[in-house]
């Protein structure tokens, strides 16, 4: 509820979100979030958010399991400012913010995700190298999906998951992303 009410307050000035209602904001953002842990195995440590904006999907999945080691990587100042401010609201003790851009972040990840921020080519040429040995991405991605998961090099494993956003009609699809792993596509 902390987070709610200070996503709300901050959106006035920062515009972080176009929901407006509480129900959607919790549906299409918080729901929305924890579905990524669908892909997320239990062991994992280090999860990189790429371009976090709002904090979505990297501080439901931190407030969850609190076991699990959170970088937001986000390069608007704006966006930065809400976030730090959130992870001392929350008392968020796994969870660090940087300012800047996926290229120029020296960590490394066992999991990098973010929502539909680029085209999933692009992403894996951004992120792979911030990825550890046996390391993926995991994009929320539209219909279009498809045309993207044609284009990628060959030695990329894809594993796709279509998934119904509880409470609504509206369909997630979730793609995970290996890089260095023969393509075994995979739909459930």
């Amino acid at each position: 509820m902390v987070y709610l009410a200070e996503l709300k307050r901050w959106s006035r000035a920062y515009n972080l979100t176009g929901l407006r209602s509480e129900e959607e904001i919790i549906t299409k953002h918080f729901i929305d979030s924890l579905l990524y842990l669908r892909m997320i195995p239990r062991d994992c440590r280090d999860l990189g958010d790429i371009g976090s904006g709002a904090g979505f999907p990297g501080v439901p999945l931190a407030l969850v399991r609190p076991g699990l080691r959170v970088t937001l990587i986000e390069p608007s100042r704006k966006k930065c400012a809400f976030l730090r401010h959130l992870v001392r609201a929350l008392s968020l003790e796994n969870v660090a913010v940087i300012e800047g851009r996926v290229e120029e972040v020296e960590q490394l990840f066992d999991v990098v995700v973010t929502r539909a921020l680029f085209t999933i080519g692009d992403l894996l040429k951004k992120a792979r190298n911030r990825l550890r040995e046996g390391g993926f991405i995991i994009v929320s991605k539209g219909p279009g999906f498809r045309e993207e998961v044609g284009g990628l090099p060959e030695g990329v494993g894809i594993e796709v998951e279509e998934v119904r956003l509880p409470g609504t009609a509206l369909k997630r699809v979730l793609v995970k992303v290996v890089p260095g792993q023969k393509n075994s596509c995979k739909r459930q």
